[in-house]
């Protein structure tokens, strides 16, 4: 059966995830006390417990995401020899991906989503910025509107989520410019709880940091493809890995391509792995012929196992 496998990215999370895996799985009990003896980090108090916004901080929520999908691949992998033929991830997803994939080590990515989340955070105080979701524009549309609203500022599309669903990034002052078109125009934007203008130009520091850290990673051969949300195509392979992850930071996620690209596998499923049904329902907007199963907790492993059979 064809399988597509999809990894979530920041605001998936929430205090209490993966908590029933980690009680009900003996290997997923041994990577998370691997990944806190890794980073020196409190993984189970601050996936579990919280408080909610340290674990929103997003140099604990970008691991903390990483770790708790690559344990649900895990129990998918174990239990129910899941065995997908492509996967993608939205954002931080993407590192979720690639360790899935056996092209980058579980404590790498670790490693690796910290320093990414640690770096995003300072480009973020370092620039009043933030995101901005604008609905039931076009892409065009909302391409205009960035160029209308700028004025010499930073203001760039951040996310194709879906065909009339993208995210906005740039300063705080771009940002209001924004909403007032949007408003003139009887369309609607919504502020995002975010500190910082991911995926756009404000975020080039952070990206010339995470290519000092990525300098000392080795990527492998990929055990399937995965699909970049820089371009909406294949990894070539790992030689190419460090350049894509680089400019992702800086460049607007392509979900709605990625998700169009993967539709040529002729997938019977996606399965969305992880936290929360952000990417079910967006793949409901892009592609709501090809349904998507989630696995987020034990309970779930059941019903997928239906689901296949």
């Amino acid at each position: 059966m064809t399988l597509i496998a999809l990894f979530p990215g920041q605001g998936s999370q929430f205090p209490g995830m993966g908590k029933e895996w980690v009680r009900d799985f003996s290997y997923a009990r041994e990577m998370l006390e691997s990944a806190s003896q890794s980073l020196n980090l409190d993984f189970a108090r601050l996936c579990f417990e919280g408080p909610e916004d340290e674990l929103t901080r997003t140099e604990n929520t970008q691991p903390c995401l990483l770790l708790i999908s690559c344990i649900g691949f895990e129990i998918l992998s174990r239990e129910l020899n899941f065995s997908p033929v492509a996967s993608a991830g939205h954002s931080l997803g993407e590192y979720s991906a690639l360790v899935c994939a056996r092209a980058l080590d579980f404590e790498d990515g670790l490693k690796l989503t910290r320093k990414r989340g640690e770096l995003m955070a300072q480009a973020g105080k370092a620039n009043q910025g933030g995101m901005m979701a604008v609905m039931g524009l076009s892409a065009e549309d909302v391409e205009k509107l960035c160029q209308d609203a700028a004025r010499g500022e930073v203001l760039v599309p951040a996310n194709f989520n879906a065909p009339s669903q993208v995210v906005i990034s740039g300063t705080n002052s771009a940002l209001e410019r924004a909403q007032e078109l949007l408003r003139q125009r009887k369309a609607k934007g919504i502020r995002l709880k975010v500190s910082a203008a991911f995926h756009s130009p404000l975020m080039q520091a952070a990206a010339d940091g995470l290519a000092v850290s990525l300098s000392n990673i080795t990527f492998h051969q990929f055990r399937f493809p995965v699909i970049s949300n820089l371009d909406a195509k294949e990894y070539p392979g790992p030689e190419s890995a460090k350049d894509i992850l680089v400019k992702q930071v800086v460049n607007p996620v392509r979900w709605t391509e990625c998700i169009e690209r993967l539709k040529s596998f002729q997938p019977k499923f996606f399965v969305e792995i992880g936290p929360g049904k952000v990417l079910a329902g967006l793949v409901k907007k892009i592609s709501p012929e090809i349904p998507v199963l989630n696995f987020a907790s034990t309970a779930d492993l059941k019903l997928i196992q239906e689901a296949l059979q």
